[in-house]
């Protein structure tokens, strides 16, 4: 669990794959695990956005707690995206975020990166992020999150968060 009064990240998840791809994330050697605070999955998009509704009142308090959810945009990411834009207040826009598979399931990231553990594939994703060398993400099922990447880049997390 982070410490709530120093830099942290707090993810909530759609379902059980993106926990196994966080587990990754968190190993990754140039990742600071310890400012991961991965939230039990919601088991649907759905629920996720209510956990983020819930989530947001807390970041008054906490003011080094960024937030990110991690969805399936179905093929509906302009629509989720939408979405998520339309709950977050203006004061914490750089501060929540939102990535996702645009596929109907985070599965089919094992398919394209032909490895059938999804730890392996977190790490993967996040291997260059601090380089900012998004090679990995540049594909059908990733690429709608290259933008995302960017603003949580410019938000200061990468400064914190890797190492």
């Amino acid at each position: 669990m982070a410490n709530n009064y120093k830099h942290h990240l707090r993810v909530i998840l759609e379902d059980e794959p993106y926990r196994d791809i966080l587990n990754g994330v968190s190993l990754s050697l140039n990742v600071k695990g310890e400012l991961l605070d991965i939230r039990n999955p919601c088991n649907g998009w759905a629920k996720v956005f209510k956990e983020l509704e819930n989530e947001i009142k807390f970041l008054e308090k906490f003011k080094l707690r960024y937030l990110l959810i991690i969805i399936d945009f179905d093929y509906e990411f302009e629509s989720r995206y939408k979405m998520f834009s339309d709950l977050i207040p203006k004061q914490y826009q750089d501060r929540i975020f939102i990535l996702g598979v645009d596929n109907k399931e985070s599965e089919e990231l094992k398919v394209f990166f032909s490895m059938s553990n999804l730890e392996k594939i977190g790490k993967k994703l996040v291997e260059d992020c601090p380089k900012s060398d998004l090679t990995n993400w540049q594909n059908r099922h990733l690429e709608c999150n290259i933008t995302e990447i960017e603003r949580m880049k410019n938000s200061g997390i990468f400064e914190w968060l890797f190492k």
